[in-house]
């Protein structure tokens, strides 16, 4: 398989984690995933997207060289950060306030829906690079 697809397969794997995983949060810990009433509905899908785009990229990058774990801990660390930007440039905008630049990401940054999806792409980016690297190579 071509790297770009199994890039893909994980960014989508992440996606499909996230939603799962913050579905059981909000279940059994009764929290919400964006907790400020004035947000779109909006807000949480577009910190989704930009992490998959970190996924996305951190595997296809890390499918050609470097140790696994490490490409996992730069994409769970860059995923953190892009997701609680997206957040916070998102939330900022739609208040009209730039006081929220600082304020939405103190607000999630230890948050389960952050925090969650940060183990999921760690998890998602490791899987996707070790299953690349062990396919049986293809003769032309």
């Amino acid at each position: 398989m071509s790297r770009w697809l199994v890039a893909t397969m994980t960014s989508v794997l992440f996606i499909a984690l996230v939603i799962a995983v913050t579905g059981f949060e909000a279940l059994l810990a009764n929290v919400e995933v964006i907790a400020q009433t004035d947000a779109t509905p909006y807000l949480g899908p577009a910190m989704v997207v930009g992490g998959a785009v970190v996924v996305f990229i951190a595997t296809a990058l890390g499918i050609r060289e470097g140790n696994p774990g490490v490409t996992g801990l730069v994409a769970a660390a860059t995923t953190y950060l892009v997701m609680l930007g997206v957040g916070a440039v998102g939330y900022a905008l739609i208040r009209g306030d730039a006081t929220e630049l600082l304020v939405f990401p103190a607000g999630y940054a230890l948050g389960p829906f952050v925090v969650g999806s940060v183990v999921v792409a760690i998890l998602a980016v490791v899987g996707g690079i070790t299953m690349a690297r062990h396919q049986p190579k293809q003769s032309h």
